[in-house]
């Protein structure tokens, strides 16, 4: 009998509820699927797979289209990817489109431009052109493994051949893409003059036909970059380690093509048809894909954000090139809003007319590829790569390349390419910090935030701001060393603490979820599958040629839907991409001009002569300054020479006039382009200063009876000797008397070393007629620095900020400093304190930073990837870029917070 009730309590009250009790989980050893740093459900499925499962099991019955299908099988990769991107396709076609922008499209633009301009200036810095060749060349040409076990790997930077290849590609690309953006840059601009307002596009495109063009020539371009920045990408993944896999070279190549092209390899159909983010990635590297390039690139960001650790399968370059192509089809997206619907559909397939900038672009690409070729001149001067550290090496290379293009379109590359002006470009800088009232105001005792108005004691007993100063490790020469503090490294946000744990769990599972592990039943269905996929390939004899038609395939592949693999191998054949590393967006194999003019002859092949060290003065003997007192008197010839180094006086004159003649015969003797290595520009004329009146005295230096010449004044870096005092009688004059007496009060032109226009580029340039780059050179007086707004921003800088900005803008590399990393939050929060925002919104590693003010040019970067640490070399490339874009300078900087 159950035991009576204790008396004065009263029973519980019976639960009225018909609901199932809940009961927790049962397992006797927990899974590792569900964590609670993984986006995973209690199932282990990632949120891609729930939205494709929920896809399948309502789309045409329990299981999809009504084949048998095993409750076992997990969903695979390429059947997760073709129900999320129809479902997208379907959606996008009833969703609202995001608004047509033609400001981000120009900011995107220019940014690109820019971009790629430093890319042109960097191929041309000894301290950036190793580092960059180096990282091209591995990436396109990997070193392969010998046959031989003893044997060493071949190492492809010991190849003229393929370096030499590597550099033409990679000046081509940039000269390609440079010229482009500025292109659609361009176009943009004059658009935006017409459109005022971006909401009334359409109606403007439909009742202005000759806007319509144009905006359809804008369009078709974007296309273009498009499909160049897939090229490339594709190309770099023919060589990455993980991607290579999936692609072979083509052998049913048409005669004459010595080009390579890649397509599809058979064997790893299992692979790809497993893995989700590797069928992404081959159906955005293969030409062609039923699926639009927006819709792709957005499933890899989703992928990418459920498995962070599958980014590092990316490496940096072929990550970079993902960036590029994502910013790239934005902008297409964003041109393509106003299109949609039938009428813009309509639009498309109107004829219209390429402008003559268009054409000049494509017919570039032509005499590029075919200059990209002659390596025979240059090649053996990069290896090894170290001497390229060397300016008078690679002014040599550089010279060569020059010379190449002249000989076969007449003109140098950036002739060539429309980009002359570039060595014009100036750096703007407009915004000036204006605090908010009690928006930045520093919090008491912060040692990271802006500096505050009052000092801050930190003796509180009720803080932590009076603790001691964390140990650092600095480089070796500042104790506000470029190397973060031990307190600096272990303090992470809260954010970072969770990304970091969901990495380190997501090691111990499969790097691709839940499709990669091993079913032994799902196996064995698929190697089923393979077999019966290549039984049916390798009956129809013109399957494995990608130009023809495989009717015969076609046929049996109809009869076999059961079969994912044969379904897949209908997909992907056909679909060859070119191999080649020098990208080509026209059809055409002949420019519309051919050069017939002369070449250059062999004696122009001549290697730049090295710089000499200029000669040190010779001390002069203290002996002799005693002899004679130097008198305070000084004419106005000794108060402009203060400017110029000092340099001890000489009685002779003729040996500098000697050794001036011979630099001057020597650089008659050698053919050196004026593009490539231009000789140092003559020293303008110092300007006059007024000098104090002199003392009445009775003897004072001569006045020459004619003023000195321009040639004279610049004769060489240490001043001219022309205007040494002689040791004749005279009489004292104020210095006014002295210039009206000789003539040199007259108005002086002063010899201007900086363009006068607002937008990119400037320069006294010969006229040309109005087009499509005229909006480039808008002419405006002012300069383009706002020094005080720009130290205005520099001064406000935290003190970590301060030191990253120190280390950013010190480029220089010797034993100590320029070599320390940098992380790329560091980086970022130093630009974001700089008034920058930031625009990291699509894959790869491209990020935009627009500046404050909107007159200045917006810069973008490639995030290091898998490590986010800057490494050395990179640090250099961003700070020169600051330097030319900005007029950011580190002497000055310093100046203004010490």
């Amino acid at each position: 009998m159950p035991p009576a009730p204790a008396a004065g309590k009263k029973p519980a009250p019976t639960s009225k509820s018909t609901d199932l009790v809940p009961v927790g989980p049962r397992e006797v050893i927990a899974s590792k699927k569900h964590h609670w740093a993984t986006k995973r459900d209690e199932y282990g499925n990632k949120p891609t797979t729930r939205k494709a499962l929920i896809l399948r099991n309502g789309k045409g019955g329990s299981f999809g289209t009504g084949e048998v299908i095993s409750t076992k099988i997990r969903m695979a990769g390429r059947e997760k990817l073709d129900l999320l991107a129809e479902d997208l396709m379907e959606r996008y076609a009833t969703a609202i489109a995001a608004p047509f922008d033609s400001l981000k499209c120009e900011k995107i633009a220019k940014s690109y431009f820019m971009a790629w301009l430093d890319e042109i200036e960097n191929l041309q810095d000894p301290d950036l052109f190793m580092e960059r060749i180096m990282a091209e060349t591995l990436s396109r040409f990997p070193p392969i493994p010998p046959k031989n076990k003893k044997d060493k790997p071949e190492n492809p930077l010991n190849n003229p051949t393929k370096i030499a290849t590597a550099v033409s590609s990679r000046i081509h690309n940039a000269y390609l893409l440079s010229s482009g953006w500025r292109l659609v840059g361009s176009f943009l601009m004059e658009l935006r003059d017409v459109i005022k307002d971006d909401k009334q596009v359409k109606l403007m495109l439909q009742q202005n036909d000759g806007l319509r063009k144009q905006y359809l020539v804008v369009y078709d371009l974007v296309n273009i970059i498009v499909n160049v920045n897939q090229q490339r990408f594709a190309q770099l993944a023919t060589s990455a380690p993980h991607w290579k896999q999936y692609f072979k070279q083509n052998q049913y190549k048409q005669p004459g093509d010595d080009q390579p092209e890649f397509v599809f390899d058979w064997e790893q159909i299992k692979n790809v048809h497993k893995s989700f983010l590797d069928s992404i990635v081959v159906e955005i590297c293969l030409p062609a894909s039923p699926y639009p390039k927006q819709i792709l690139i957005g499933l890899l960001g989703e992928a990418i954000d459920e498995t962070p650790r599958d980014s590092k399968r990316f490496p940096q370059a072929l990550w970079d090139a993902m960036g590029d192509l994502s910013d790239s089809v934005e902008v297409l997206d964003l041109l393509s809003t106003p299109l949609l619907g039938p009428e813009g559909d309509k639009w498309k397939q109107e004829p219209r007319e390429k402008p003559e900038e268009y054409l000049e672009w494509e017919d570039a690409q032509i005499f590029s590829v075919e200059t990209g070729k002659q390596i025979d001149t240059f090649k053996d001067l990069l290896v090894p790569l170290t001497e390229t550290k060397k300016k008078e090496r690679l002014d040599t290379i550089w010279k060569y390349i020059n010379l190449n293009c002249q000989g076969v379109s007449g003109k140098t590359l950036d002739q060539l390419w429309n980009l002359d002006d570039r060595k014009d470009r100036f750096a703007t800088w407009h915004a000036f910090y204006s605090p908010k009232a009690g928006g930045d105001a520093p919090s008491a005792g912060d040692p990271d935030g802006p500096p505050a108005l009052v000092p801050f004691s930190g003796n509180s007993k009720q803080g932590k701001a009076g603790a001691k100063k964390p140990l650092a490790i600095t480089s070796g020469y500042d104790s506000e060393g470029s190397m973060p503090s031990l307190q600096t490294v272990s303090d992470s946000s809260d954010e970072d603490m969770d990304f970091e744990s969901d990495d380190e769990d997501s090691d111990e599972e499969s790097s691709d979820g839940d499709e990669s592990e091993y079913d032994e039943e799902l196996e064995e269905e698929f190697r089923d599958w393979w077999r019966e996929a290549m039984d049916i390939a390798q009956a129809d004899p013109d399957f494995h040629n990608p130009r023809r038609e495989a009717k015969d395939f076609d046929e049996m592949a109809a009869y076999k839907k059961d079969n994912p693999f044969i379904k897949l191998l209908g997909s992907l054949r056909g679909r060859l991409f070119s191999g080649s590393g020098a990208v080509k967006t026209t059809d055409r194999t002949e420019p519309r001009r051919p050069y017939t003019g002369p070449k250059p002859p062999p004696s122009a092949y001549k290697p730049v002569p090295a710089q000499k060290p200029k000669p040190k003065p010779a001390a002069k003997p203290a002996a002799k300054a005693q002899a004679k007192p130097k008198s305070q008197a000084a004419t106005v010839e000794d108060v402009s020479d203060e400017d110029e180094a000092a340099t001890p006086a000489k009685k002779k004159k003729k040996k500098p006039k000697k050794k001036k003649k011979k630099a001057a015969t020597a650089a008659d003797e050698e053919p050196i382009l004026e593009e490539i290595a231009p000789g140092p520009e003559p020293e303008p004329e110092p300007e006059p200063e007024p000098a104090p009146a002199p003392a009445p005295q009775k003897k004072a230096p001569p006045k020459p009876k004619a003023p000195p010449s321009v040639a004279a004044s610049a004769s060489g870096p240490f001043g001219s000797t022309a205007s040494l005092p002689l040791a004749t009688e005279t009489t004292a004059q104020s210095a006014r008397t002295y210039l009206k007496t000789e003539g040199l009060d007259a108005e002086k032109t002063k010899v201007k070393t900086r363009a006068d226009h607002a937008t990119l580029f400037g320069g006294d340039k010969p006229e040309k007629k109005a087009g499509i780059f005229s909006r480039f050179v808008r002419e405006k007086n002012k300069s383009e620095v706002d020094e005080a707004g720009k130290y205005s921003f520099l001064s406000r800088l935290s003190k970590k900020a301060k030191s990253a900005m120190h280390q950013l803008l010190n480029t220089a590399e010797d034993e100590r400093r320029g070599l320390a990393p940098m992380k790329w939050d560091q980086f970022v929060k130093v630009m974001t304190e700089m008034g920058f925002s930031v625009d990291s919104s699509t894959a790869g590693s491209s990020v935009r930073f627009d500046p404050p003010d909107p007159r200045d040019h917006p810069i973008t970067f490639h995030r290091p990837h898998p490590d986010s640490t800057i490494p050395p070399f990179m640090l250099r490339d961003f700070g020169k870029r600051l330097k030319r874009t900005y007029g950011w300078n580190d002497d000055d900087f310093l100046k203004k917070i010490s």
